[in-house]
């Protein structure tokens, strides 16, 4: 596609507009859960004693350190870091259509709320689970053009960079860690089967990304998390392998990694259908029975969690166990998809790859706990990936005309974008005036400080503390409330 100067300031605009609404959501998200204790004496004398036994995450706690002392900082690194997110999917695909900017953009207000909670809504969430996928996209951004037919070029600068790139990606959080070890390994071993020689870039980013795992590993803490030491992680060792991850996925990792997507299952079934309907032409007679069963499986998956649970709410365990046998078809559908109906090797080989992510980065997470939400959006983010490159293809190729569904896409991005800044207004103001009733109170000489929750909690990590709870003196510690005080916690429409 010919990129033209009139469309790339169109889409310089369309990414500084992201940029300004993600900085806008971070302005207005107060500092929650652990955020309070790394803004605090305590954050530092983690930092003064290198992090020692606590874990090798070293620039994910640089960031949090940073972020949680300086508010300016704070709201320009989540507004580039969200912003970044989006964009370079679309850049990944090599794309200069507005829709698929826009789509990009859709699929990342479309994250869970419990997912944006623990990420978009909590500092040291998104100082580690957010960074760590764009440190990732930047390494794919670079590498991409192994899956194209013409042997790829690597100016000596670009490879230097790929030294602090790899290490730095190394240390936010160690699901990441690994995935980039295998990527790394992946991209050499499938440059070489394509082009029947080794880069130097990519072998420079794989020494850069052993060095930083080395360094991340060599932390204590992972030792005491293996000798069963740690108190708050570990690694389950009374069940076998296979048994563990059996009953991980069908418990809870099926609902992270895959139900809980709803409004991105709705657009990875429709791609994939569309493939089905629009690519897979004048194929054999096993091909079309294949073919059926997937457009069955795409059509009802989608529709379970807004139908069978939203309406019905049928729930069990008899249908936890469905509902994760169900989830891995529809993920097996959207791979089985791809292998026989895409036609282009690269692209095929690129888009398997992209869904394989997805599990490479899951599966630490079956033999490690406790593992949340947040641990899955380097996950969501390869789904987005998959689908903005899946459509630039089909666009690229004729079956599909975008530009017919810019205004549509342009009218869901504006209905999130307004629906996001209304709740997180109500959010920011609710917690300008429960700090200055916290104050007011203090002053006043009362010793038990009314803390009111705060409106949709559901988009924050534990916005208010538990009464009587850990957090509850750290908090108060926090907001320089005196000491001694007890906090009564009550609800957030309330007259006293």
């Amino acid at each position: 596609m010919i990129r033209t100067e009139r469309n790339w300031k169109l889409l310089s605009i369309v990414g500084f507009l992201v940029f300004l609404f993600y900085m806008y959501i971070a302005y207005r998200t107060p500092l929650t859960h652990d955020d309070w204790t790394w803004g605090m004496a305590k954050g530092m004398e983690r930092f003064h004693e290198g992090f020692k036994d606590y874990n090798g995450r070293y620039f994910g706690n640089y960031t949090e350190l940073l972020i949680t002392r300086v508010d300016w900082l704070r709201i320009f690194i989540m507004g580039l870091f969200g912003a970044l997110l989006v964009v370079l999917p679309a850049l990944i695909a090599k794309t200069n259509s507005i829709g698929v900017y826009l789509l990009s953009f859709l699929l990342f207000l479309t994250v869970p709320a419990n997912m944006f909670a623990q990420t978009y809504g909590w500092a040291a969430g998104f100082s580690n689970y957010n960074t760590a996928a764009v440190c990732t996209l930047i390494f794919l951004l670079v590498v991409k053009n192994v899956f194209y037919d013409k042997t790829p070029k690597y100016s000596i600068w670009l490879t230097i960079l790929m030294v602090p790139l790899g290490i730095i990606s190394q240390l936010f959080v160690e699901h990441a860690t690994l995935y980039n070890l295998i990527a790394a390994i992946f991209i050499i071993v499938w440059a070489f089967i394509r082009f029947r020689k080794f880069f130097w870039l990519h072998i420079t980013y794989l020494v850069s990304t052993i060095i930083g795992a080395f360094i991340m590993f060599s932390n204590g803490a992972y030792a005491k998390i293996f000798s069963g030491e740690d108190t708050y992680r570990s690694v389950d060792s009374d069940m076998g392998i296979f048994a563990k991850m059996y009953d991980t996925f069908k418990t809870t990792m099926y609902q992270y990694l895959v139900m809980n997507n709803v409004g991105l299952n709705i657009v990875l079934a429709v791609i994939a259908i569309f493939i089905l309907v629009k690519v897979a032409q004048n194929i054999s007679t096993v091909q079309l029975v294949f073919k059926g069963f997937f457009i069955i499986v795409l059509t009802i998956y989608p529709l379970y969690q807004p139908v069978v649970k939203g309406i019905f709410d049928i729930s069990s365990e008899t249908t936890t166990t469905f509902e994760a046998y169900l989830s891995l078809l529809f993920y097996l559908v959207l791979v089985a998809t791809v292998l026989m109906f895409i036609p282009k090797n690269g692209l095929k080989a690129e888009l398997t790859f992209y869904l394989i992510s997805v599990v490479t980065l899951a599966a630490p997470l079956f033999f490690v706990t406790p593992f949340g939400p947040r641990n899955f959006i380097i996950c969501y983010m390869f789904f987005v990936l998959f689908a903005v490159r899946t459509v630039q293809f089909l666009q690229e190729e004729g079956y599909l005309n975008l530009r017919a569904l810019y205004l549509p896409l342009f009218a869901l991005v504006m209905a999130f974008v307004l629906a996001y800044s209304y709740v997180f207004t109500q959010i920011g103001q609710a917690n300008d005036a429960r700090v200055k009733s916290m104050k007011e109170q203090a002053a006043a000489g009362e010793k038990v400080i009314v803390v009111k929750r705060l409106p949709y909690q559901q988009y924050l990590w534990m916005s208010t503390p538990i009464q009587d709870g850990p957090h509850a003196p750290i908090f108060a510690e926090y907001y320089k409330l005196p000491s001694g005080v007890t906090l009564k916690i009550v609800p957030y429409k309330t007259t006293k």
